[in-house]
């Protein structure tokens, strides 16, 4: 008997890694109505029989970043963290940048330092019989 893990439960590990990333925002509710749609977003496939899943992002970034080095950094923090929490292969991560709407200043410094992989904690579980 394996673990299926759905997609919910991968987009919101995908959202969570996102919005670690330096750069990366939401959009307030207003712009979110202006614009029709919210950002950030995320589509999630999962095939449980390969042991595979894919992911789209569509972010929005703030200005002044340097909006390719935080695209890029998304994408590697997704993967990684997706990798690490469920162990599931992702095949692919295609980060779409929307709006770029005016923010706190990030660096490319900012960006270069962010840890791609999550912190994670050990999980102690004590002997317990499951019926």
């Amino acid at each position: 008997m394996g673990v299926h893990i759905t997609e919910r439960a991968v987009e919101r590990i995908v959202a969570a890694a996102a919005a670690s990333v330096p750069g990366t925002t939401e959009l307030e509710r207003s712009l979110e109505r202006l614009a029709g749609r919210t950002y950030p977003r995320y589509d999630v496939m999962v095939d449980d029989s390969a042991g595979t899943c894919s992911i789209e992002a569509f972010i929005a970034v703030v200005w002044p970043s340097p909006v390719t080095q935080v695209a890029v950094a998304v994408r590697r923090t997704i993967a990684r963290w997706v990798e690490d929490m469920t162990g599931l292969e992702v095949t692919g991560v295609n980060v779409i940048v929307g709006p770029v709407v005016p923010g706190m200043p990030v660096t490319s410094a900012a960006v270069a330092d962010h840890p791609a992989h999550p912190r994670l904690r050990p999980v102690t579980v004590r002997g317990r019989r499951v019926r």
